[in-house]
């Protein structure tokens, strides 16, 4: 957590408007991977979190895990082994299904590693992830983040880290891909630990586009590597 909290000072120190959120919120326990994270596993929670809160993304984890007979991690034998109706009766949709089972063939047939997922670089690791069905630009964000630990991602597809930028940032509107990238430049080359931040910022509630009356702060999405 040393270079978690060496990140943390030195944006403090590069931006004065995020500085009273670290101070606030502290650093985050979950930005740099374990030695047993299986990649698989990550992967397959993401999927199941997407479009989904974390307590429901969390629930349906934790029953395919339980129904593949996995103590701490999902392995890809485990689940191909099971049919399509079990990992439905888990709560899986029958478009997760399919996406899950893709994932797990891949892995089972060595097509996918962890190593030598975890060893590419962002652009190629983008390239071939969202050549997997069902994983775009945002999920592959999730996962360089917390799964690979890599600092510099910018989820600029998250629409709580946008709402973020705007309200941080007092914008009019929410802000573009191009103006994210422009405000996070003084974040380099801990973005992925900024962008956390948005998940923290108080957000505004639109009035065609202008920020407006104060709302709760925006929760991190279902992130990978949960139990």
């Amino acid at each position: 957590m040393e270079l978690i909290r060496e990140a943390a000072d030195k944006l403090c120190a590069a931006d004065p408007l995020l500085a009273p959120l670290i101070q606030e919120h502290d650093i985050p326990d979950r930005l740099l991977p374990t030695a047993t994270d299986s990649a698989f596993h990550a992967l397959a929670h993401v999927i199941m979190g997407q479009q989904l809160s974390v307590i429901a993304a969390r629930n349906i984890a934790q029953k395919v895990k339980t129904a593949c007979g996995c103590i701490e991690q999902l392995e890809p034998a485990a689940v191909l082994e099971l049919s399509g109706q079990d990992l439905l009766a888990c709560g899986l949709s029958r478009q997760k299904l399919a996406y899950i089972t893709d994932l797990a063939q891949r892995f089972h047939s060595g097509t996918l590693e962890t190593k030598t997922i975890v060893a590419m670089g962002d652009e190629e690791l983008y390239e071939v992830l969202t050549a997997v069905k069902g994983i775009g630009r945002w999920s592959v964000d999730m996962f360089a983040m917390f799964h690979c630990g890599r600092l510099n991602i910018l989820p600029v597809g998250d629409l709580a880290v946008r709402k973020g930028f705007q309200a941080l940032y007092n914008l009019k509107a929410i802000p573009t891909n191009e103006e994210m990238e422009t405000l996070a430049e003084k974040w380099r080359p801990y973005r992925s630990l900024g962008s956390y931040y948005m998940w923290r910022v108080p957000t505004q509630n639109l009035v065609k586009g202008k920020p407006g009356k104060k709302k709760a702060a925006a929760k991190p999405p279902a992130v990978p590597n949960t139990e």
